[in-house]
């Protein structure tokens, strides 16, 4: 260990400062990234609003409430295993899949979005940009309790009924109301969850009865450590403002959380132009026609221009001390400009790839990232770190990227020496090293596109943010047109910010700010 510790010391006293001071080819951007990364917008089919009379549209939804289903023999009780109960005759002749996206949008703006991989189980989804402290934290609290069209048993009995699963979610800049269930039961989920989106009733003794989750939710986030520093890095990395203010309700801000302080919200924030549909093995008409129904009579919320407010990055430290966290947690991480709205998002998260990480535990096999940096450089040559990652975290039009080590408390400041050490040759990347980050992440990102949430939760947000979608395949494009030069771009625009550090757990061997700073190479 003294050995890696000594080796470690020589090379950030001769070498780290020079990052910063040395005159490194400030490459151009990447035309071929930008050319894909900014393309046309997407044509979206208008759909204007129809009169119809709902006792003719109550007939096509085949549903009883009250049905129970006592149950019929089973014809396949008697037949042995070896013996097939499928008739392949029975079965049309394949056909490939089309996953082409569709797009429509209703008079009141509202904007859907859809594709039909012809699986039997469906998933909806309404995304909301809001971007205001603790309130959306608030309403996630109550989503799916009573409404003006059914009581929270109701739904509830609904949702048992038909099988379905319903979750809503607050970001820090959207909000997500989603639903997974049988392709036949659309119309009753579309209603049902744009029914909870734009209804809510509030009900006092609700409220009451739910305030203790707030306090539930607040815990659950400290007891994930990754989620708590991640959400430390945001409170420090931008104070005070914007990005910076908790997701969580905190104690003293629990006497907000009233009916008309929600509603407050919604008026600012839900009206349709705000919202995005998605929906994911759905036809595109029926989904439309049924989203279209649900807002026929809706008189929707003024949208109102609002002022965006930039973020504003402060850079800073945070420790926090938690005697139950025997090692010590540090993350490090500089601002990244643009965000979602930049084409530079592709590199980082090639770099992130690259950067990979692992724990002291990682064992062989595929896609472990046993032949990332991180893996090789860090937890291959100190056997005092745990584990470490690079993570990037992006929004709207700003973001992070940095490092999260954890270790043992007494080599706290040999941690922090190691991290600015893989920060310094972050911008020397060698063409092994970026091929097969370009592979992984390519690999990552096919796999992640066949889970429906991810799917969703993908199309929205390029949606909201850059108006356009990118297909897989663009996507794709984008990432091989990466360059080491990007690369060292990327590196040095960000290392010249203020770092944001966040020690938790032990911090009894915690350096101050500035001899952190000192070590990093920033004066």
């Amino acid at each position: 260990m003294k050995k890696n510790i000594q080796c470690l010391n020589i090379f950030y006293k001769t070498k780290w400062r020079n990052i910063h001071n040395s005159s490194i080819v400030r490459s151009k951007e990447n035309l071929n990234l930008q050319k894909i990364y900014t393309g046309e917008k997407q044509n979206f089919n208008k759909v204007s609003f129809k009169k119809e009379k709902i006792e003719d549209v109550i007939k096509e939804v085949k549903f009883d409430y009250y049905y129970f289903n006592e149950g019929k023999k089973n014809k396949y009780k008697d037949i042995p295993l070896n013996i097939s109960i499928i008739n392949e005759s029975d079965f049309p002749p394949f056909k490939a899949v089309d996953e082409k996206l569709h797009f429509s949008v209703l008079e009141n703006d509202l904007k859907i979005i859809s594709t039909n991989r012809n699986n039997s189980v469906c998933s909806i989804e309404i995304n909301d940009k809001v971007n205001e402290q603790g309130m959306s934290v608030m309403l996630e609290n109550m989503a799916f309790h009573s409404t003006a069209h059914l009581s929270h048993l109701r739904t509830i009995k609904s949702l048992e009924k038909i099988g379905a699963t319903v979750s809503c979610n607050a970001f820090r800049e959207h909000m997500v109301y989603s639903c997974e269930c049988l392709k036949e039961y659309l119309p009753i989920v579309t209603n049902l969850i744009i029914g909870n989106v734009l209804f809510p009733r509030f009900l006092s003794w609700e409220m009451k009865n739910n305030v203790n989750r707030l306090n539930l939710m607040r815990e659950k986030l400290f007891e994930n450590n990754e989620l708590y520093i991640t959400e430390l890095l945001h409170n420090t990395a931008w104070y005070n403002n914007t990005l910076g203010n908790k997701l969580y309700v905190y104690e003293s801000s629990i006497e907000n959380y009233t009916s008309e302080n929600l509603r407050n919200f919604m008026l600012k924030h839900f009206s349709p132009k705000n919202m995005t549909l998605i929906g994911v093995n759905v036809e595109h008409d029926e989904l439309t026609k049924w989203t279209s129904r649900a807002f026929q009579d809706y008189v929707p919320i003024p949208y109102t221009n609002q002022k965006e407010v930039t973020p504003k990055y402060t850079g800073g430290f945070i420790s926090v001390e938690d005697k139950n966290v025997k090692k010590t947690n540090i993350a490090i991480a500089y601002e990244t400009q643009g965000g979602w709205k930049s084409s530079d998002m592709i590199t980082l998260t090639v770099l992130q790839t690259l950067m990979g990480g692992g724990g002291s535990f990682s064992t062989g096999g595929p896609g472990k990232g046993m032949y990332s940096r991180l893996f090789l450089n860090v937890l291959n040559s100190y056997n005092f770190i745990e584990s470490c990652m690079a993570f990037s975290t992006q929004h709207s039009d700003t973001g992070l990227f940095g490092l999260y080590f954890t270790g043992e408390p007494s080599n706290t400041s040999d941690i922090i020496k190691a991290m600015a050490l893989e920060f310094q040759k972050m911008n020397r990347v060698t063409d092994e090293e970026l091929n097969r980050a370009k592979k992984s992440l390519k690999s990552f990102m096919w796999m992640s596109l066949e889970y429906k949430s991810i799917l969703m939760e993908d199309l929205a947000r390029q949606m909201m943010i850059l108006n356009r979608i990118l297909t897989g395949k663009q996507l794709s494009d984008a990432i091989d047109s990466i360059t080491k030069e990007d690369i060292q771009r990327v590196v040095h625009n960000f290392l010249k910010t203020k770092p944001t550090v966040v020690v938790y757990g032990n911090i009894n061997y915690s350096p101050h700010y500035d001899e952190i700073c000192n070590i990093l190479g920033h004066k």
